[in-house]
């Protein structure tokens, strides 16, 4: 049965896939990458640290993860566990202490001794006839104040004046709106035909220079995975909106959509990336 490391370099050579690579995308030195496929994992951290590196090992090459890990885990363990020796002659005869005193029990409190309270207070009663009076005055306070602000909005409303008629201008006829010269339209023969919105996507793969390792989505399906020999290719599924496609190196790929010869923009990575081709951007990899 092959080790951990034999099995996680298997499949990276698989794909076509270098450490500096994984490193860079993982961001893990190339050095524990190393002790990982050589089951060297006294070199890696340990705890934690050496199960996050596996498990993102594993990640980049497409491993399942938690397999890695029991994998390594059964290792670790073949590693570790060794026959433990009993020495008979070390142990020594039990001996039993000898009984302790039971310490003295502590006395008991004397009972307290309640004196009779010599007055009490009496609780405070509520003055109603106070209270109705003061809520009279403030009701009286608030009716001649609301009196009060009536009349004098009455007599402001009556002293305005009306407001007098606006005068009508005449305005001078305005002059008759200029008709814009017609917009030239660009010649359609220059600009290649788009893709119809009924048409669907139909991508076409090429592993020209090399083998590749490549994931690909249509739309929302189920995502498919499949390495690529040089010189094979491989057809898409038609798609209604987007491909969405995982490769691990551009430079080997040939692309063709709807039949016509493509190509990846300029700004798309070489290695390890992902693009999705869809209709808004279909222009760009066609130009």
């Amino acid at each position: 049965m092959p080790t951990l490391g034999e099995e996680l370099r298997r499949k990276r050579e698989e794909r076509g896939i270098t450490l500096a690579e994984i490193s860079e995308s993982t961001r893990i030195g190339t050095r524990f990458l190393k002790a990982i496929e050589t089951d060297n994992f006294a070199t890696l951290p340990g705890g934690i640290f050496t199960r996050s590196f596996i498990r993102a090992y594993a990640k980049q090459v497409g491993m399942n993860e938690d397999e890695a890990i029991a994998l390594y885990q059964q290792q670790v363990t073949g590693q570790t566990d060794e026959p433990q020796e009993v020495y008979a002659e070390t142990v020594q005869p039990f001996q039993a202490e000898p009984p302790r005193a039971r310490p003295a029990a502590p006395p008991e409190p004397k009972p307290r001794r309640f004196e009779p309270i010599a007055s009490r207070q009496t609780p405070t009663r509520t003055n109603w006839p106070t209270i109705v009076i003061s809520a009279g005055i403030l009701l009286f306070v608030v009716i001649i104040v609301w009196t009060i602000v009536r009349q004098l909005n009455r007599a402001g409303s009556e002293a305005a004046p009306a407001p007098a008629p606006i005068a009508q201008k005449n305005e001078p006829p305005k002059p008759a709106p200029q008709q814009n010269p017609p917009t030239p339209q660009p010649d359609s023969s220059q600009t290649p035909p788009a893709t119809s919105s009924g048409e669907p996507l139909v991508v076409k793969l090429e592993a020209a220079t090399g083998d590749v390792w490549i994931r690909y989505q249509v739309d929302d399906a189920k995502p498919t995975t499949l390495v690529l020999k040089q010189g094979q290719t491989t057809d898409i599924p038609p798609a209604q909106t987007q491909v969405t496609l995982n490769y691990g190196n551009r430079t080997t790929l040939k692309i063709k959509i709807n039949n016509r010869d493509a190509t990846f923009p300029a700004d798309t990575p070489k290695f390890s990336s992902r693009v999705i081709i869809s209709r808004d951007n279909l222009q760009s990899y066609l130009q």
